[in-house]
């Protein structure tokens, strides 16, 4: 059956779109707010300019998985009030001054528009609020007499260095304590050290995924990635043995887990291939993962074949059903699978 393609856009309900300008200078601390009266008129462009920037956000930046930081709760703040009094227009006026006086106190910083944008993503029924800083020659054209979008030429997020999409829907569940699963709720992209620091600022983003968290979530994509790729058994067995060897050495070695290097070591012919796949929501695998050893064990697999007997089981399963006597050198198996135990019974 032919797969219909979905027009970009069509999954975003857009509830609410604003753009706010900042008037600065890098190394000047002078700042200028050009603030909008109102809200944009939603139509079928601003959908489409929030379906591609959740779609490129998500494939294309690398975003970090995170949650709101303890440094600075005014921006949270501001958004619980939003949530109860649904105003868009004064939740992002009253953030962008908030954004104001934190550009104004770092001298790196420069202005840029400023985009709120809050939808609902019809795919999985969550509700988002999109923070986005572009320039005009990032390929957009902005408007600075009504601060309305003109034109969108294209859309590369690989060179926005501030950007911060935050899951409303995991955030509201997870403050009630109806979401156990998740742990972040917020996603943001970390560029230029000096140039996104202020932004994490103002949103007060902290990376606050565990090191245990971290693998799973990587384990989860390799594995469903390896399977949708559908790879024969051998390689599938060494690429997960791969991952397993880079993810230890880099421990071994006190060295950060990248997940594009991953990337490479599962298709080095399309390199970005498995960090498009692995970072999106459903993943939710950043850019650098804190490794557990002891989770790692989970994707490696052992695996012997010769001429009298095959044997491959998960590393995981060592200790557990899987028994390893090494004085006697014997390897025995518990709770085998029904199927195995017919086979053996005749």
């Amino acid at each position: 059956m032919t797969k219909t393609l979905k027009e970009i856009g069509a999954n975003i309900n857009l509830k609410g779109f604003v753009i706010h300008q900042i008037i600065k200078e890098a190394g000047d601390r002078h700042t200028i707010l050009k603030e909008a009266n109102e809200l944009i008129s939603i139509t079928k462009k601003e959908k489409q300019f929030v379906g591609k920037v959740n779609k490129a956000y998500n494939q294309k930046s690398g975003p970090v998985y995170g949650i709101f930081g303890d440094e600075d709760h005014t921006f949270k703040s501001l958004l619980e009030t939003y949530c109860l009094d649904n105003d868009f227009l004064s939740f992002s006026s009253n953030a962008i001054k908030h954004y104001k006086v934190v550009v104004s106190t770092s001298a790196p910083a420069t202005g840029g528009f400023v985009i709120f944008a809050h939808f609902l993503n019809t795919d999985n029924n969550n509700d988002y609020i999109l923070v986005l800083t572009i320039n005009n020659k990032d390929g957009y054209v902005v408007s600075e007499v009504d601060l309305t979008i003109k034109d969108v030429k294209n859309l590369d997020l690989s060179k926005v260095d501030v950007a911060c999409i935050i899951n409303l829907t995991k955030w509201k569940n997870i403050k009630l304590g109806a979401d156990l699963e998740s742990k972040t709720y917020l996603s943001f992209v970390k560029g230029n050290k000096d140039v996104s620091y202020y932004f994490m600022s103002f949103i007060d983003c902290a990376d606050k995924t565990t090191s245990t968290e971290s693998t799973k979530r990587l384990i989860t994509a390799v594995q469903k990635f390896l399977h949708e790729k559908g790879y024969e058994r051998t390689e599938i067995i060494k690429k997960r043995n791969d991952v397993s060897d880079y993810c230890n050495d880099c421990l071994n070695r006190k060295k950060e887990i990248s997940l594009s290097s991953i990337s490479a070591l599962l298709n080095n012919e399309q390199p970005d291939e498995f960090k498009e796949f692995a970072a999106v929501e459903e993943y939710g695998v950043s850019e650098i993962i804190s490794g557990d050893k002891a989770q790692l064990r989970r994707i490696k697999y052992v695996y012997y074949k010769d001429n009298d007997i095959t044997v491959g089981f998960d590393n995981s399963l060592l200790g557990k059903d899987v028994i390893f006597d090494k004085s006697k050198k014997q390897l025995i198996f518990k709770h085998l699978p029904l199927e195995l135990i017919k086979e053996l019974e005749k």
